[in-house]
């Protein structure tokens, strides 16, 4: 493979940035060693099927899978040291809490430390970090008060114990306050006030040296409820602007390395800092796509020291982000979805995912469908049950 390294990648969660980043390693040159996540892996729906080495039997994540998992993918490769790509939130926080043991397997993870991870992924703590360098930051509501609503109840870390991984709750109404109250444990929440505008994401490589910084943003065009997954991005000059540097500084200073996501809300005059993921986001193919060559300088980094070392190396290249199949679920089955921009007309809509779907590739074909396929099962599902 490459310098005596290769990556083990444990697929089944964050799939739309796994598979984003099994395409940047194809340009590079590279494979992957695949664990699936079950035979309903949708990497199985995909062409990198041919480097899956295992299929997990069950969904669950132990230090016991996790080393037969390594053993089984070691069995498969030609002895290089394993790099165990970090993914979601939840498998990086394992990853890190088992770090030792894991490492001790001939393996790395190429991740921070335990303590700068929390700093930048808590919500809380990435907030005063951000706030002490200057950024402006949602104002923080002591106690849930219904007379300030709107607000967005906060986590106060994203992993809770006994495992998963705990989200924001936008609070809009009173009855959004009173199903709050009786669903979570309000004490694991802090509350700011809910900032709406214009969505911005800068997203950052940091090489392991802390100078050598790419940067490229984009504006989110329409969002699945609740905060969770984009659904449509452009791009934007938000990495161009004086604040980007602002913040690349802060993290320079935190001595974070690696790929990162920092979303920030146009509010007016205001910028506003609403949170980082220190990993790989959901909607990374988009720097891909544009030729923002972030995902191929991590594998440089990773398996030859060199975050330069595949910088040429660029697909096709596509105006907008888009996953219809995840548009269609929010359509289907929970309240619309949340446009950030002008609404644009269905026509267009379907014009531009037929162009830029994140899965409607030669790849990863079967996806689409198939997620087309669960929709409109759903829809007609829910129909035989109202006759």
């Amino acid at each position: 493979m490459s310098d005596g390294r290769v990556f083990l990648v444990f697929s089944g969660g964050n799939d739309r940035a796994v598979l984003a980043f099994l395409r940047a390693l194809s340009l590079c040159g590279q494979r992957a060693l695949i664990v699936a996540r079950t035979g309903t892996d949708r990497i199985l729906r995909t062409r990198y099927r041919r480097d899956v080495v295992h299929v997990r039997e069950t969904a669950d994540l132990t230090l016991a899978i996790v080393q037969d998992c390594i053993g089984r993918a070691r069995s498969k490769g030609s002895g290089e040291k394993l790099v165990i790509l970090p993914s979601s939130e939840y498998f990086n926080h394992f990853l890190l809490q088992h770090r030792d043991r894991i490492e001790q397997l001939d393996c790395e993870i190429p991740l921070v430390n335990t303590a700068v991870y929390d700093l930048l992924t808590n919500k809380r703590s990435a907030a005063a970090l951000f706030a002490s360098a200057g950024v402006q930051i949602p104002a923080e509501v002591p106690t849930l008060d219904r007379m300030r609503l709107p607000l967005v109840a906060k986590p106060l870390r994203n992993v809770v114990p006994g495992g998963g991984t705990q989200y924001p709750v936008l609070l809009r109404t009173a009855a959004d306050a009173d199903r709050f109250m009786s669903t979570f444990t309000v004490e694991d929440f802090f509350f700011q006030e809910l900032v709406e505008g214009e969505s911005l994401y800068l997203l950052v490589h940091m090489a392991r040296d802390h100078e050598r910084v790419l940067l490229w943003s984009q504006r989110n065009l329409l969002q699945q409820p609740q905060g969770k997954s984009m659904l449509l991005a452009e791009p934007c000059g938000l990495h161009e602007q004086p604040i980007a540097a602002r913040l690349v500084d802060v993290l320079r200073a935190a001595r974070f390395s690696g790929l990162g996501m920092i979303e920030m809300i146009r509010d007016g005059d205001r910028l506003v800092f609403i949170e980082m993921n220190p990993r790989i986001w959901g909607p990374i193919q988009f720097c891909l796509d544009q030729g923002r060559p972030l995902l191929q300088a991590f594998i440089g980094e990773c398996l030859h020291g060199d975050p330069e070392r595949y910088a040429d190396r660029h697909p096709r290249r596509r105006s907008y982000y888009c996953w219809f199949g995840g548009l269609l679920d929010t359509l289907f089955s929970h309240p619309r979805p949340d446009w950030h921009a002008n609404r644009l007309s269905w026509l267009n809509l379907t014009r531009i995912c037929a162009g830029s779907d994140v899965y409607l590739r030669a790849d990863s074909w079967r996806c689409f469908f198939s997620e087309i396929g669960q929709s409109m099962f759903k829809v007609m599902n829910g129909n035989r049950s109202q006759g």
